[in-house]
């Protein structure tokens, strides 16, 4: 993986975008993933080549996702569906941040993944391709996120695949704040446009999708009543350079019955052995 080093010492603050006020719920008006008029900042020219630093690590991002919430089972023209909110969001000690570079001998958008160290050294990496998503109208990470249902057996772990959603595309932006706790977590959003120059998660920050929006579902059909785990994992092509890659799934336990389904708390899960065994 090739790497471009910066050997200048800069500010993270000459990275990030000038912005005023933002409301921390996503809505259509500032945060939402609907919104494809908020402004883009330019992309910083890419560092020169250099040597990398010896004893200056980057600081990384970790990305998590939260269980995913707003469960609904819906009876569309083309089957039954089950919808759903998920959040990605930034635990690590820095940001994630990706830009867009033109390749204009392949026609697409290429994408870098940008990390710092704390004493401001630059590295960058190729992670894929940002691509226009016609019904958001913004663009996108290819192959961020995969969505999958799996049946569960008696003793409560994953048993079979019943649906998938494939390597989804995803547009990281901050809308919500996760971890209030965080001394890392800067005070505003960063990271606000879902153009092709530059996305990314601030640490302490997550990116919720919800389930009304297209690609937050996945079909039904087929699936008997029963027990069920849905499960949402970022970075789902493990190109993006993180501090850990094993906790980046969330999980909820469901029960589906007709057109309506109960959310199992994890802490019964004993209780879904003992139905599934009797």
């Amino acid at each position: 993986m090739a790497l471009s080093w910066a050997l200048t010492p800069i500010g993270l603050d000459a990275f990030a975008p000038a912005i005023g006020s933002a409301g921390h719920k996503l809505a259509a008006s500032s945060g939402s993933h609907l919104d494809p008029s908020q402004p883009s900042p330019s992309p910083t020219p890419p560092p020169p080549d250099g040597p990398p630093p010896v004893e200056d690590p980057l600081l990384l991002p970790d990305l998590m996702t939260s269980n995913p919430a707003g469960l609904q089972i819906l009876s569309l023209r083309t089957g039954r569906v089950l919808r759903f909110t998920n959040v990605v969001w930034n635990g690590g000690e820095g940001p994630l941040e990706l830009f867009g570079v033109p390749d204009v001998a392949a026609a697409s958008i290429r994408v870098t993944q940008r990390a710092y160290t704390a004493g401001g050294v630059v590295a960058e990496w190729t992670v894929g391709e940002f691509i226009f998503h016609p019904t958001h109208e913004h663009w996108h990470l290819d192959g961020f996120v995969v969505y999958e249902l799996w049946s569960v057996d008696p003793r409560g772990d994953l048993d079979q695949l019943m649906a998938s959603s494939g390597k989804l595309s995803y547009c990281l932006i901050d809308t919500d704040v996760v971890d209030r706790a965080s001394p890392l977590r800067p005070s505003a959003r960063q990271y606000y446009g879902c153009g092709r120059a530059r996305q990314g998660l601030s640490v302490g920050w997550g990116d919720t999708y919800l389930s009304y929006l297209d690609g937050q579902s996945l079909p039904l059909d087929g699936v008997p009543d029963g027990f069920y785990a849905l499960a949402s994992t970022a970075n789902a092509n493990a190109r993006l350079r993180e501090a850990k890659i094993s906790n980046n799934a969330g999980m909820v336990y469901l029960q589906i019955y007709g057109n309506r389904l109960n959310v199992i708390p994890q802490a019964d899960l004993a209780w879904v052995r003992w139905l599934t065994e009797h």
